[in-house]
């Protein structure tokens, strides 16, 4: 019979359904195939499935005690006769030895205790590539619920990074220190979220964890964790997962809290052999014969290799593009220049006289000449690029003045602030003079005055001349040259003060700026700094409040003069959502409140002991 008519898909009970489970328990038994192989073949008659003489009488409670104890589920029988499975992980530790000797009370308690009111508090947490997903739900309700990313992982790195990481070598590139920082700040993060969920954590009866690896788990449990690898309540998911997040946390639960059903054991028992079967793999003569059908499509001539091909000619291509069009065309360093073009010349005629040998032979006296055109030709194209490279000063000179230079050295040094003794005793052009650029960086004494930060000398030179749009070689004018705020605000005030002395327009001054302006300008960043203080005074004493209505039990919170949110302590809209004496500003702090109320009365891990 084939697969689909054996094997029927089983109904599905969730844990949080109550009522169904506990119908679902009762009158039960651990299933056969969950008690050791001994005690099988002392009950033989209530272990086997078929009356087949065929079969042996243990061939088949083998086979279902080895698929068993391999899964990663326990099964059960009720009076009904159905047979269902729960995760192992719900019910014990991996550290946790179950009897399956007898008649398995064990593992029957273990299953009574989850209708014991507010056992389902459970809590899946996940971490894995920089994903980090955690959620706590009671019964099917989320009540918090968190997920962070980072960039963690480098493509295409697989375990390099990691090795270099344990190792303590420096990073190697600008993004493996930036994949580092941010691996230190999700550890720290998440750390952080887990600290933060302490008590809720403590009122969990199960905590279902996903981290693989040392760098995962370091997450989860690492320094100030509320979290123990040896709390019986902290355990491993039993199945693999998907990328972290909350769509999947929400899966996994929905998964963990799922029990199958079978209506009755024959069912069970073929569904669990054929789960734990290996898919069959092809054989060897499967393989080679499809192999020959392969073969046997595609007839040909038999192939013998040990020939060898032969070379069909090839003709010359009929339309040719003459050196004379796009210039020579060169094959190699020893081709002549025009062996294309002979070639297509003799193919015209029908005969081919000349090889490329016998063009070579006759074009070796020649050659030294025409490899020397070529080289002059090249040697002229590279001066006329180094040529446009550079770019010639707009007010070049042949030898620097002394006196423009010992007004250079005033500038830069730090004895002089004004050149009025220096100008006033000038002897010659002193607008040539201001305007001559520097033959190293092109700079103007105004490029250096406004980088040395001297805006007294940047007025006198431009009050003497000194034009603001001269550029140096960095392609800056004086005023984009430096970044000193008072040297720009007197670039800015000459402008106010001298209009149309020069064309401003070139010069990158963003505008002239009266006194006036100035200090309307102070002013208004004065206000603005007086306004965000002030705003962070309000905020912190907002919090304060909020802080200290939290603080009060919930029979002074109703008589508190502000109503507010009973659990976050926001103001409360005209309409507010309320249950009981409770008020709240959303419907999902009503739920939320209405979740943690039984936070206290819930099953802990003592009830393993």
């Amino acid at each position: 019979m084939s697969s689909k008519i054996d094997i029927t898909k089983p109904k599905t009970v969730k844990l949080f359904d109550l009522n169904d489970y506990e119908k679902l328990i009762n009158g039960i038994k651990v299933a056969a195939c969950m008690i050791t192989e001994s005690h099988q073949i002392d009950d033989n008659s209530s272990v086997s499935g078929s009356d087949s003489e065929t079969e042996g009488p243990n061939s088949l409670p083998t086979d279902l005690f080895a698929a068993a104890t391999r899964h990663c589920k326990a099964f059960f029988t009720n009076s009904s006769g159905q047979v269902f499975c729960i995760y192992r992980c719900i019910l014990h530790h991996k550290k946790e030895e179950l009897s399956t000797d007898g008649e398995g009370y064990a593992w029957v308690e273990r299953c009574q205790h989850l209708t014991i009111p507010g056992y389902l508090r459970w809590a899946v947490l996940m971490v894995s590539g920089g994903h980090f997903a955690g959620a706590i739900f009671s019964g099917a309700i989320p009540v918090v619920h968190k997920t962070h990313h980072s960039y963690v992982t480098r493509r295409g790195q697989g375990q390099a990074q990691a090795n270099r990481d344990q190792h303590g070598h420096m990073p190697r590139s600008a993004g493996a220190s930036l994949r580092r920082y941010n691996q230190e700040q999700f550890l720290k993060h998440v750390q952080d979220i887990i600290s933060g969920w302490a008590t809720d954590l403590n009122g969990c009866s199960l905590v279902l964890y996903r981290a693989v690896g040392a760098l995962n788990q370091g997450a989860l449990f690492g320094k100030n964790s509320p979290l123990n690898r040896d709390d019986l309540r902290v355990r491993v998911l039993p199945f693999p997962t998907r990328k972290p997040t909350y769509k999947e946390v929400k899966r996994v639960h929905e998964t963990v809290a799922s029990i199958e059903v079978y209506e009755n054991l024959e069912l069970f028992q073929k569904a669990l052999i054929a789960a734990s079967a290996k898919p069959t793999t092809k054989t060897g003569s499967d393989t080679n014969a499809e192999r020959s059908k392969k073969t046997q499509k595609s007839p040909g001539k038999p192939i013998d290799r040990a020939k060898s091909r032969e070379r069909t000619p090839r003709e010359l291509p009929m339309q040719m593009i003459s050196s004379e069009d796009e210039g020579p065309c060169y094959i190699d360093s020893e081709t002549p220049v025009d062996w294309i073009k002979v070639l297509s010349e003799q193919k015209s005629k029908g005969i081919v006289l000349n090889s490329r040998k016998d063009l070579l032979n006759d074009n070796s006296a020649s050659g030294n000449t025409s490899c020397s055109e070529q080289d002059n030709v090249i040697d002229k194209k590279t001066k006329k690029k180094k040529a446009e490279e550079i770019k010639p000063l707009k007010h070049p000179i042949s030898k620097i003045p002394t006196n423009v230079k010992r007004m250079w050295m005033a500038i830069s040094g730090n004895e002089l602030s004004s050149l009025e003794t220096i100008l006033e005793s000038w002897e010659g052009d002193i607008e040539v003079a201001c305007n001559t650029q520097d033959p190293v960086d092109g700079n103007t004494a105004l490029h250096k005055a406004a980088i040395a930060a001297k805006p007294d000398m940047v007025l006198e030179i431009l009050s003497a001349g000194g034009d603001p749009c001269i550029r140096n070689r960095h392609l800056q004018t004086p005023y984009a040259s430096t970044p000193h705020h008072d040297t720009r605000i007197a670039f800015r005030m000459f402008q106010a003060q001298f209009p149309e002395k020069y064309n401003y327009n070139k010069s990158q001054i963003p505008g002239p700026l009266t006194p006036e302006l100035l200090e309307q300008e102070k002013e208004k960043k004065a206000a603005q700094k007086r306004a965000k203080r002030q705003r962070g005074k309000e905020k912190q004493m907002e919090k304060n409040k909020t802080n200290e209505f939290l603080l009060l039990p919930d029979a002074e919170k109703v008589k508190a003069d502000q109503p507010r949110c009973f659990l976050c302590g926001t103001f409360l809209p005209k309409k507010p959502f309320e249950y009981e004496s409770f008020k709240f500003c959303t419907i999902k702090c009503l739920q939320n409140h209405r979740s943690l109320r039984p936070l206290h009365k819930s099953a802990t891990w003592s009830v393993y002991a």
